[in-house]
């Protein structure tokens, strides 16, 4: 994943920042509406054709950091009667949680063929050959290609040996492996909620910004406002780093009590019984004679097998993802508690949807956000708790590979480990679920993880997943030192 920090990125941010500060405040019906001259009075946004285009670009994208889809809002409604809206409506999570913003689409080249300044005109004209409509010819020294006879099967690009003929893909197309995005009749791009998995690849991926995803910041800082429910923050392992490499879990959980949270729980706790629920899962499965066992952890994994290969459902585990099986036993011993989910993922945002024990879902890149917006500087934070709830097998659970080093951990001694298909991507998840389709998966157990290296390469993480491995390795690390100095 590139975490280049982009000027799409950083106007994202200024967004979520000044939002939040306004909620913060309670300034948000008054001052939304000069949210926008705020952010281009603050940077040369200049990439649109003029600042008319740039204000109704920043309108869609406070629209959708509202958490309102395009279908709920009149076309010409104002940022204020939107905030209003939000904040004198029940809040109500929302299924698919990726947005395209049709005003922001910049109407990229549909998929299509160029010839470079690398073609030489050599003699052996295998681009000309290799075409099977004759849609190549010489003009002007240089190949050609007619329009209105390619056919775009490629032949021409690979048989290049200059690799002087490129293939011009949209960058939200190329990173939907589940083929959810298509442009329409006017060029502008879509996306199709019943093939989306909301894995959050194309957010990133746009370089316009035209993809956004629902936030929950403002019910968030609702929540986090009142004072007759104690709220939980679910921390994902992935965390560690995430505000920077430099801020300690004892900061952050210092600096998150101060956003509101009453209580903050290591989501890797929910890791640890989930482990061992499907540890136990697999092993009633096996004697029951199935075929297969999937992970459940990965919400756009799941949302793949139920969306692309329906007739694989049966094979994926019962056991609730970690984020659901900790907040069920949260409110099971606290009914009156609100869960605020906090980490890498968008697709957490619809699966929330489907659960009534997550009250709201924040991203890491939403929560830190929230926390400049309220003037919390983690870097300044003292250390008065640290996180020592969880073992490292649930923490490992942020890195591909984690689950399935958890589970045969949990399996009873004596069990045959299972033969595993690791599936780190979404493009190998699908292959995975092709090979199970057609029988010859060559395993029995597949650990399915939409982000590449797992969860800390996550839409909504903030640093590079490399550095992100390193720093979840030392924190696994630390988790075992601190069980062994418990039995000491």
């Amino acid at each position: 994943m590139n975490k280049t920090l982009s000027e799409v990125t950083k106007i994202k941010r200024q967004l979520y920042t000044a939002i939040a500060r306004l909620a913060w405040q309670d300034q948000l019906i008054e001052q939304i509406d000069n949210v926008p001259d705020d952010i281009l009075a603050n940077n040369e946004i200049n990439y649109r054709c003029c600042e008319h285009k740039e204000r109704a670009i920043l309108r869609e994208k406070t629209r959708v950091i509202l958490g309102l889809p395009a279908a709920q809002v009149s076309k010409h409604a104002s940022l204020r009667s939107m905030a209003e809206l939000v904040e004198t409506r029940p809040f109500s999570k929302i299924p698919c949680a990726v947005e395209m913003m049709t005003v922001a689409c910049d109407r990229c080249p549909i998929d299509r063929y160029v010839v470079t300044d690398a073609c030489r005109n050599c003699g052996a004209h295998y681009c000309k050959n290799a075409c099977p409509k004759n849609a190549i010819t010489i003009v002007n020294n240089r190949a050609y290609i007619d329009r209105s006879r390619c056919i775009e099967c490629g032949r021409c690009a690979n048989s290049c040996s200059y690799h002087a003929i490129l293939q011009i893909t949209r960058p939200c197309e190329q990173a939907c492996a589940v083929g959810a995005i298509r442009p329409d009749v006017d060029g502008v791009a879509q996306i199709d909620d019943s093939r989306c998995v909301s894995c959050g690849a194309c957010i990133n991926a746009c370089p316009f910004g035209s993809i956004g995803d629902y936030t929950h910041i403002i019910p968030a800082i609702k929540m986090l406002k009142q004072t007759e429910r104690p709220v939980y923050a679910l921390v994902a392992p992935a965390f560690v780093g995430q505000f920077s490499p430099k801020v300690s879990s004892g900061a952050v959980v210092t600096g998150l009590k101060q956003m509101g949270f009453q209580e903050v729980v290591e989501v890797a706790q929910g890791a640890e019984e989930v482990a061992a629920l499907e540890a136990a899962e697999y092993v009633e499965r096996k004697q029951a004679g199935a075929q297969a066992m999937t992970t459940s952890c990965c919400p756009a994994f799941v949302q793949l097998i139920a969306k692309h290969y329906p007739e694989q459902r049966d094979y994926v585990s019962h056991t609730p993802s970690p984020m659901v099986q900790l907040a069920m036993t949260i409110k099971t011993s606290n009914p009156d508690a609100l869960v605020i989910f906090i980490g890498p993922c968008v697709a957490k945002k619809a699966e929330a949807a489907n659960t009534p024990h997550v009250d709201a879902v924040l991203t890491f890149e939403e929560t830190a956000c929230l926390m400049v917006g309220k003037g919390i500087n983690l870097a300044t934070m003292p250390e008065t708790d640290e996180m020592h709830d969880a073992g490292p097998l649930g923490r490992g659970f942020a890195k591909s590979g984690g689950v399935t080093d958890a589970l045969i951990a949990y399996l009873p001694s004596g069990c045959v480990a299972p033969m595993v298909r690791q599936a780190n991507g979404l493009r190998e998840a699908i292959a995975a679920c092709d090979d199970l389709r057609a029988g010859h998966l060559g395993a029995d157990f597949i650990e399915g993880m939409a982000c590449q290296g797992g969860c800390i390469a996550g839409p909504g993480t903030l640093i590079d997943p490399r550095v992100a491995d390193r720093l979840l390795e030392r924190f696994c690390k630390s988790a075992e030192s601190d069980k062994k100095a418990t039995a000491n």
